[in-house]
């Protein structure tokens, strides 16, 4: 993460900048105390604000970002999944090549693409096994994937190193179509 310093990478202090035998005076001490501790918060403040123009160091500023986008952030989305998703919508407008739709389905959890480029389709290959997140998943790969390809989702492999066997030697390669859902 970027870190944001402005002219200040340390605590305000104004008696730095002031004679030292102001600070002998407890009136004149108080006051640029009072005033080093306002002018630290506007520091800190300053900071902050500043994050939330990045997307990668945003916080209460995600919700900003959401509604520019038009997203609509479940309630127990963390702000990581929140800013892949708002990164995945600003990636939006790019030419969506393999490498895209493979940082699609990173973003919601692992797994690969296989071309097919000749019969105008692909396949992908994902550990995933979450409902919700297959879903999400499914709907940006139907934002960003060209429309004349047709996309499919591998399911039945488990990577875990388990076969599911159904007593008919076929291991569990069921294959679903997400194209035009």
């Amino acid at each position: 993460m970027a870190k944001f310093n402005f002219l200040r990478v340390i605590p305000v202090d104004l008696k730095r900048y002031l004679p030292q035998f102001l600070e002998h005076d407890p009136t004149f001490a108080a006051t640029l105390e009072s005033l080093s501790k306002e002018h630290e918060k506007q520091r800190l403040t300053l900071m902050d604000i500043t994050k939330q123009f990045f997307v990668k160091t945003a916080t209460w500023g995600l919700s900003d970002w959401e509604e520019f986008l038009d997203l609509k952030p479940d309630a127990g989305d963390s702000d990581e999944k929140r800013r892949t998703r708002i990164l995945i919508a600003l990636r939006g407008s790019q030419t969506t090549t393999i490498t895209r739709v493979n940082d699609i389905i990173a973003a919601y959890g692992s797994g690969y693409v296989e071309e097919h480029n000749d019969k105008y389709f692909f396949i992908i290959y994902t550990s995933t096994t979450d409902k919700t997140t297959l879903e999400e998943m499914q709907k940006k790969i139907e934002i960003y994937k060209p429309a004349h390809l047709g996309c499919y989702v591998y399911l039945g492999w488990s990577w875990n190193g388990k076969i599911n066997f159904d007593g008919t030697y076929t291991y569990g390669t069921s294959m679903t179509e997400w194209s035009g859902k």
